[in-house]
């Protein structure tokens, strides 16, 4: 099942051709791809260089700088995690800003993820990094394609099966599953999850993000899990530079702040003021019920449920115990499988509390 709405349009001819040679209407459309980069293999971002109409810039916060021939390298200093990048970059570019702007971060855009692994490439399943680079698909002015999703202030969380499943016979590079709710794992939970370490998301979202009153409302933020996502340039500016410009201060305070695993979550209501989800879904996600499943135990969730829909010769079992676990994890998990969501905040103070703290 698509989208609970569509996503906004453009109207315009798009030539098609080779990354790099888009056109709108006879006018060559230039791309820029903005990387994110602390110490990741840039050796991949070679393969877009040298391209006509195709600019490669990275933001590095490392201490000695990637040399990439045909890449522009800047310096930045450590703060903020990719969103600060992005943001630095929009507020400096504004009135420049490319006709269509990929942004990710820096390691190679491989499938899947593993909790903990800085090597994670984040990538959905068939769907690959080109598909960022072409602008306006179907004459949409953004591209993302959803693969997680997050509740607050229970930051409770749930993930698209192709971000943790390889071959699935649905999958692809739609920005919510085909299958409506069956394209999602079951609601899980971590007490030590980076989106609960401190502070509140739904002050956050609605001073900085929405730009309203926090009514205290649950938020569920449907999101591109790694920051990976391309955009247009009238869709950056459907907000003013000063609205970016105040992100950015709130982003530069901290080497790793609360607030950039918060960003990770909103970029879809940055760029979409029209459309948050604030407001309305974007996509079809399963109900969670009174019985939270604890990270560690979401892999054995999922191969249950693939196995019962005849799917289980595509799983890596291997793969899908290494997600969500850490020894942290596993030891506040200890013999429990699951956990009332009515309890969350009491599983905080008696489970994650050292864990938080």
């Amino acid at each position: 099942m698509k989208a609970s709405r569509s996503m906004s349009r453009v109207a315009l001819v798009l030539s098609l051709g080779s990354i790099g040679a888009w056109a709108v209407d006879g006018k060559a459309l230039r791309t820029e791809v903005v990387l994110a980069h602390y110490e990741e293999d840039m050796t991949w971002v070679s393969q877009y260089t040298g391209k006509k109409n195709l600019d490669v810039t990275i933001y590095s916060k490392a201490a000695e700088l990637p040399e990439i021939a045909g890449v522009v390298t800047l310096p930045l200093a450590n703060f903020g995690r990719e969103s600060q990048t992005f943001l630095h970059h929009i507020v400096s570019n504004y009135e420049e800003l490319a006709d269509w702007t990929v942004f990710s971060q820096a390691a190679p855009p491989t499938w899947g993820y593993l909790i903990g692994d800085s090597s994670n490439g984040h990538m959905h399943d068939k769907v690959s990094f080109d598909d960022y680079m072409r602008p306006f698909p179907e004459g949409r002015d953004s591209f993302f394609v959803m693969n997680s999703a997050t509740q607050f202030p229970q930051a409770a969380q749930l993930n698209r099966l192709g971000i943790v499943v390889q071959g699935l016979p649905d999958e692809g590079p739609e920005m919510c599953p085909k299958q409506g709710t069956d394209g999602w794992t079951d609601w899980w939970f971590l007490p030590d999850h980076p989106h609960l370490r401190s502070g509140d998301m739904l002050e956050f979202y609605h001073k900085y993000i929405a730009l309203d009153e926090n009514d205290g409302k649950p938020l569920t933020l449907s999101f591109a899990q790694g920051a990976r996502f391309a955009v247009s340039r009238a869709r950056i500016q459907a907000r003013p530079r000063h609205y970016y410009a105040r992100l950015l201060v709130a982003l530069s305070k901290r080497i790793s702040p609360q607030e950039g695993y918060w960003m990770e979550a909103a970029w879809y209501d940055v760029f979409h003021p029209e459309s948050l989800q604030s407001k309305s879904p974007l996509c079809q996600l399963p109900v969670a019920t009174e019985v939270m499943t604890l990270g560690p135990y979401v892999a054995e969730h999922i191969h249950q449920r693939l196995a019962m829909a005849g799917a289980d010769d595509s799983i890596d079992g291997d793969y899908l115990r290494r997600l969500y676990v850490t020894p942290s994890t596993v030891n506040a998990a200890q013999s429990l499988q699951s956990i009332p969501l009515a309890s969350l905040s009491l599983a905080l103070s008696l489970v994650g509390g050292a864990l938080l703290a």
